[in-house]
């Protein structure tokens, strides 16, 4: 039986999507997770307010799809992988693997930071799953099927007139709130904080239009399982191991980033906020997709290079990084660590990300050199599978 082999380039942007989101969860560790919707109240030099629309621009929305992508991906290698080693009831197998997941990212969300997206992901998993089987036609016609709605989206977002209003004094206090909490409380405070320190711009949009936390999770996750079948497409036409050269595939969105990139810019200079956040969203999953297709293109041509195969080490450990730099995050901006939120240093925490990224580039590549998992890698294989086989050192 032919083993089926791993694709390292798609191990290798995995890697490189954790830095975005790093660098994308730091507006929400620095500012909060609804704060930074309302960085203008917390003052930011010239050079921290650029640096902020950078990340805006080139980094959040963008890499968060990347990583959504790959999860189908990989969701379907594995399922072809147990089907060739002809492995009993793959589906449960799969199953057992989202419910650990959600163990996990409910455990991050409560205990270390409420930004995860491992729980949504599992979530979405399982309601993916009863599809995996099916061809690539059904999930080509998926595909089509994002890319309309996300046309049908641009062209009604200019006939949009709804205006919700914007509260100043409620929203700068809902800041100074939000800074006092994350600056000065306590582990216990800030994990349990008040329900009173509401976002005013969501209890605006409830108020307007009675929107319910059932649907809109129900909405997250048809949507999510939606960007998975993209990568299931991805997966059953080998789309990673095509020709980065061949145009329709791959150069056509590399020659289109830059547009895509202006797209996505509107917000500073279109004042229209229907307009400005479709465009945001959708471009920021076009701009992953544009992303994806010049990362193949660079590691096609370079793939030995020492930078991409650090990104592959830490690409197969994703799992344990991604909950590593929740601890770091919170034990930096946090009121229980260094109590850094909401500080006019966005440039300087960057940087620091960047720095932080490296070492972990190194230990993933150190650590790979003795053993093939990941910790917790290592633990979601065993649920998985069932099986409790020690790893073996290399």
């Amino acid at each position: 039986m032919k083993k089926l082999q791993r694709i390292r380039v798609a191990d290798a942007l995995r890697g490189l999507s954790l830095l975005g989101i790093f660098l994308a969860n730091l507006l929400i560790f620095q500012y909060g997770l609804a704060g930074k919707e309302y960085i203008e109240f917390y003052r930011l030099n010239t050079v921290n307010t650029g640096t902020f629309h950078f990340i805006k621009i080139f980094i959040e929305g963008s890499f968060m799809p990347i990583f959504a992508i790959l999860f189908g991906f990989s969701l379907d290698k594995m399922y072809q992988s147990m089907k060739r080693k002809n492995i009993k009831r793959p589906r449960i197998k799969l199953y057992r693997r989202a419910f650990l997941l959600f163990v996990i990212g409910t455990m991050h969300a409560i205990w270390i930071w409420e930004g995860d997206i491992l729980s949504g992901y599992a979530l979405s998993m399982m309601f993916l799953i009863p599809f995996i089987s099916l061809n690539k036609s059904f999930f080509k016609w998926e595909t089509v099927l994002v890319a309309i709605t996300f046309i049908i989206m641009l062209v009604f977002s200019f006939f949009d007139d709804t205006n919700v209003p914007h509260d100043t004094y409620k929203e700068e206090t809902f800041v100074q709130e939000t800074k006092d909490l994350y600056q000065q409380g306590s582990y216990s405070e800030i994990i349990n904080k008040s329900p009173d320190n509401n976002d005013p711009y969501f209890e605006q949009l409830k108020a307007m239009f009675g929107i319910s936390p059932g649907l809109l999770i129900l909405g997250v996750i048809i949507f999510e399982s939606l960007v998975f079948g993209i990568g299931i497409y991805f997966s059953k036409i080998g789309w990673f191991e095509k020709d980065a050269n061949d145009f329709w595939s791959n150069k056509l969105f590399v020659y289109l980033t830059p547009v895509v990139l202006l797209l996505k810019s509107s917000y500073l200079w279109f004042d229209n906020e229907n307009i400005t956040d479709t465009f945001n969203f959708v471009f920021g999953l076009f701009l992953a997709i544009c992303y994806m297709a010049l990362f193949k293109y660079l590691y096609q041509n370079h793939s030995r290079h020492i930078i991409f195969r650090g990104l592959e080490s830490l690409g197969k450990m994703s799992l344990t990084f991604y909950i590593m730099q929740s601890i770091i995050g919170v034990l930096i901006f946090y009121g229980f660590g260094l109590g850094q939120f909401g500080k006019d240093t966005l440039l300087y925490s960057v940087v620091f990300f960047i720095i932080l990224f490296l070492i972990q580039m190194v230990i993933a590549f150190w650590y790979q050199k003795y053993l093939r998992y990941g910790p917790l890698e290592y633990v979601l294989r065993v649920f998985t599978y069932w099986t409790f086989k020690k790893q073996r050192w290399k």
